[in-house]
């Protein structure tokens, strides 16, 4: 049976591992030590919420979750910044109960929506997900990269 536990910094082991491989899946950069860096900064910062699927004590999902204020949104919101299940427990409900779990902390907090960015159209699996979800399309997003 799938529990959910909010992190801390005694699992920035399991973290930083799941992290590393859904970044290497999607063909990002971050690897292991450089994500357990930034979990050490953003870890105090109160406004960072992780929560971790387990099954029998193995960590078998992710999901990290960011508020800030939105001036176009009219408030509060959650930004979705990762989530990952491990391969083996896809298509299982995990990723649904921790996206379930990241809804019901911002119907606690009072946010007035959810985003995600997601990882684009060669994705189709994971963008039905959201769609099943409730999540609405909202466009693309652009970065500018300082370094």
């Amino acid at each position: 049976m799938i529990q959910l536990i909010v992190a801390d910094e005694s699992h920035k082991h399991d973290v930083a591992t799941l992290l590393a491989a859904l970044f290497e899946e999607v063909g990002h950069s971050p690897d292991y030590d450089a994500i357990a860096a930034i979990y050490d900064e953003i870890e105090a910062d109160d406004r960072h919420s992780t929560l971790l699927a387990m099954d029998e004590g193995e960590v078998v999902g992710v999901i990290t979750l960011v508020e800030t204020i939105s001036l176009y949104a009219g408030g509060h919101i959650g930004v979705l910044n990762e989530l990952y299940v491990v391969p083996e427990y896809r298509s299982e409900g995990v990723g649904k109960i921790l996206l379930d779990a990241a809804k019901e902390l911002g119907e606690e907090r009072g946010w007035v929506r959810l985003e995600v960015t997601t990882p684009g159209d060669e994705y189709a699996r994971t963008l039905r997900f959201y769609e099943r979800e409730g999540f609405l399309l909202i466009g693309p997003r652009y970065k500018f990269m300082f370094f």
